[in-house]
């Protein structure tokens, strides 16, 4: 999809007795610029755990997908799971980039695959993460207030979303949804195969709110089974979405870097898409579209809108 046609420039033009059929020309999405910044929290620790000594700071590594325009953009952050990268969002991530949006990802300090002792002994840091997405997004909205940053003027900050997977789903939540943590910045929110079981950390207070929200779920995840995000779909209340992707595992949907994309991350991409654009450009119609479009392919859709 990242690299599908979006659209059909045709003319047809009659000349002579004949006439002549001017060549469909192609028109390429925008090209999409990959980022790093590395930017440390020293108002945080990062806590030891049995395999690293732990730090006085935080570190963030934060991967950024850009279109190429001059126009501020819509945002939106992506949170990985446990054990994940933003670099396994690479494909994704270009691909709801091409359509108009900024995407940045950090790397959790404890969490990431490349953390230092190994992720497998960071889990229960996850509880410092929504803060840390706080923290990224202050730094994204300044670099893009700075009139010198390289990505002066590339984001609206009126209009940032959130995507969390797995363990990310449940930093996502805790990010918009709990009194601990809730950041007001937050516009939107995705979540994919998220670990609602473990959202309870964040407090026991009401996962209810008008924050318009799309869930994304494998119906055959043996990670987080689609019956747990239907069961938190049920509990939110409106604005809310689901997707219940045939046949889908856990992470596929938003990982998976095969071109042209598989139908998990294809359906996921869509979704994801028409969902921003409904909130952050007035496109609901077209949304509900691809809703239809989507429960026609197979895909298990409920809706709720405000």
């Amino acid at each position: 999809m990242a690299r599908a046609v979006l659209a059909l420039s045709i003319g047809i033009v009659l000349a002579g007795c004949g006439g002549t059929l001017d060549v469909p020309q192609a028109i390429e999405p925008p090209a999409v610029a990959r980022s790093e910044r590395t930017w440390v929290d020293s108002s945080r620790p990062t806590p030891r755990t049995s395999q690293y000594a732990g730090a006085p700071e935080r570190t963030l590594r934060v991967v950024i997908w850009r279109p190429q325009t001059a126009n501020a953009l819509p945002l939106l952050l992506m949170a990985h799971g446990f054990g994940g990268l933003p670099e396994k969002f690479d494909e994704f991530a270009r691909t709801v980039a091409a359509a108009g949006f900024v995407i940045a990802a950090p790397a959790f300090p404890l969490t990431n695959d490349d953390a230092p002792g190994g992720h497998d002994a960071g889990l229960t840091d996850f509880v410092h993460q929504p803060a840390d997405l706080s923290f990224v997004l202050t730094q994204l909205l300044q670099a893009s207030g700075s009139a010198t940053d390289a990505l002066a003027g590339s984001m609206d900050a009126d209009h940032v979303a959130v995507l969390g997977h797995s363990l990310g789903g449940t930093t996502a939540i805790g990010f918009t949804r709990k009194s601990c943590c809730a950041d007001a910045r937050v516009r939107a929110l995705i979540l994919v195969a998220p670990a609602v079981s473990l959202a309870g950390t964040f407090g026991a207070d009401a996962d209810v709110s008008d924050l318009p929200t799309l869930l994304i779920q494998g119906t055959k995840d043996p990670v987080v089974t689609y019956g747990t995000t239907a069961a938190y779909y049920d509990r939110i209340g409106p604005p809310r979405f689901l997707v219940g992707l045939l046949g889908a595992g856990h992470s596929e949907a938003v990982e998976s870097q095969v071109e042209p994309p598989i139908p998990a991350r294809d359906a996921a991409q869509r979704a994801s898409i028409a969902f921003l654009n409904a909130v952050f450009r007035s496109a609901g119609t077209a949304f509900e579209t691809t809703l239809a479009d989507l429960a026609a392919a197979g895909d298990i859709v409920r809706s709720d809108p405000p």
